[in-house]
Formats: structure tokens, C-alpha cells, sequence
């Protein structure tokens, strides 16, 4: 069984094992690939949905009219839904308007799980967005990774 999705790949309707989908920070590769130290350590247990996309083109237009742009979008947002569980990851000085914006649309899910950096901007909004609806935080991204591993 495949255990690790990337976009724009197609994901199987047949999976048999947990999903997690990495969503969080990437911001044009200006935060660390977390995703690779989630895919290396919790693809034993789990099938990863990651978002970084191996061939992505900065010069491509964020536009409903690019069609790289739109089957990114349409990609993430299937395996959202798709996904058991959704690790959300808010690095230090980044400002993350997507994660943001999945932030929202996922809080009352009950399937996340927060890690929100000390220095992450917008750091207030997004504990009490989680005290409010119950979501999981944690502290580090290895502590969550633990959580999982049980």
C-alpha cells in the first residue's frame, strides 16, 4: 500500500490505514520541510497527504485561471477532506495565510492537531481559536509526533 501522497498525486479510494494530511507553513519554501520529518517518522503507522509539491513553479500566476494553481488548490482541499487527521504547523516568523485560511475551515473538524511557534504572528488568534474549539495544541512538532505514535 502507498503510504505517502504528494500533490498533485492521485490519492487511492482505498486506503486502509489512518490518514494524516501535513498541512502548515511552507510560505515559498521560506519555512523547514517539516513534512519530510513527519513523513519519515509517521509513515509506518499512517498514509501522509503532503502538500509540497516536488515540481513546484513560484512563477506560476495564483490565479482560478492557472490550471497548476487550481489543481494544487483542488488538491489540497480533497485530501482535507480525506484525511482522519490534520496536523497543523505555524512556524516562527512566518505569516501562513493558507494554514490560516485551513486553520479555519478545520477548527471545529475535531480531527486537528496545533503546533503554533512562539514567534508566529499571529500566535494570540490562533489559542484561542483552539481554547474556544477544543483543538489539541502542543508545543513542538515532536511532541504532537509523539502524541500520535502513542
Amino acid at each position: 500500500m502507498k503510504r505517502i501522497y504528494k500533490a498533485p498525486e492521485e490519492i487511492s479510494l482505498e486506503i486502509d490505514a489512518e490518514t494524516i494530511f501535513l498541512a502548515g507553513s511552507i510560505e515559498m519554501d521560506k519555512a523547514v520541510n517539516w513534512q519530510k520529518h513527519c513523513e519519515e517518522l509517521l509513515q509506518d503507522k499512517f498514509v501522509i497527504f503532503n502538500p509540497r509539491r516536488n515540481e513546484w513553479d513560484s512563477s506560476w500566476s495564483q490565479m482560478i485561471e492557472n490550471a497548476h494553481f487550481k489543481e494544487q488548490v483542488n488538491w489540497e482541499l480533497n485530501a482535507l477532506e480525506k484525511s482522519d487527521i490534520i496536523i497543523m504547523y505555524f512556524a516562527a516568523n512566518t505569516m501562513s495565510p493558507i494554514s490560516l485560511l485551513e486553520f479555519g475551515l478545520y477548527a471545529q473538524s475535531h480531527k486537528m492537531k496545533v503546533v503554533v511557534e512562539e514567534n508566529f504572528w499571529r500566535k494570540g488568534n490562533v489559542d484561542i481559536v483552539c481554547e474556544r474549539y477544543g483543538v489539541e495544541q502542543f508545543q513542538t512538532l515532536d511532541e504532537l509526533i509523539q502524541n500520535l505514535l502513542g
